[in-house]
């Protein structure tokens, strides 16, 4: 019994020296996104096969290292221009949206979501390919305290093309250990929706500084999120972004539009 118990604590003791660093698991993510560039279509070196591979490889591994709970807490600077990382307010939610680099003027996105459950276990969690979501890349997490708990707003960017682009703000919930990638809080004149979002000419907005441009934006104070009219006519057929808003207010059980 006595050299049981020393084994197991041997492996655990072995286990924990031989885990890497979160240092040293962004290195390898590094690695797999620098090949991601390098037989991607933007980069000179296409490769389907090798490029197909590290993006399988890196979304596995996000799915692994990412049950760690210092990996939740690491702020991977390294990953900065290459990967977007964005993290809620409190801590718990994390998204991790690349470029997969197969598409042309329409880039393709892949996001592993990553969060502290109920009991403070670390799960991961990834939208499917044909998932409706998938293919835009998320950048801003607003969040929303409420009775019930938390309510992040997580907002992404779709590029269709060169000129024509959409965002879209999308309710997330976590429901004890599981996450509600299908949080319907936000009632619309079409009914009681998950998200919001619309499409519009990219070159409307091409002066605003930021990148990625950031139209929807958040009130702490008031538990609010507005985003601009957007206006389709015969010079922006695509859809003009103008100085009018539309704000959504949460009013303890949904975000209603209240101008």
């Amino acid at each position: 019994m006595r050299h049981s118990i020393l084994a197991i604590l041997f492996l655990v003791f072995a286990g924990t020296v031989l885990a890497q660093t979160p240092a040293a698991v962004e290195r390898e993510f590094i690695g797999y996104l620098d090949n991601i560039s390098k037989y991607g279509n933007y980069g000179g070196g296409y490769d389907d096969e090798k490029l197909s591979k590290n993006n399988a490889d890196l979304r596995q591994k996000l799915l692994k290292y990412g049950k760690r709970a210092d990996i939740l807490k690491y702020r991977f600077p390294g990953l900065k221009d290459k990967i977007y990382v964005t993290t809620s307010k409190d801590g718990r939610l994390r998204i991790y949206s690349w470029d997969l680099e197969t598409g042309g003027t329409m880039h393709d996105f892949s996001s592993v979501f990553q969060y502290r459950g109920k009991s403070g276990k670390i799960y991961t969690w990834a939208e499917a390919d044909d998932d409706e979501s998938a293919g835009v890349f998320y950048h801003q997490i607003f969040q929303t305290d409420t009775t019930g708990g938390p309510i992040y707003l997580g907002v992404s960017t779709f590029i269709g093309s060169t000129s024509y682009a959409g965002q879209t703000i999308k309710a997330f919930r976590i429901n004890g250990e599981k996450l509600d990638a299908d949080a319907k809080v936000i009632r619309t004149t079409s009914g009681i929706k998950n998200s919001v979002g619309f499409g519009f000419d990219f070159f409307t907005v091409v002066d605003h500084p930021e990148r990625p441009v950031r139209l929807f934006s958040y009130n702490e104070a008031n538990k609010s999120f507005r985003f601009p009219v957007v206006i389709e006519d015969k010079r922006t057929p695509q859809g003009r972004v103008t100085s009018k808003f539309i704000t959504y207010r949460f009013d303890g059980k949904y975000f209603v539009k209240v101008s």
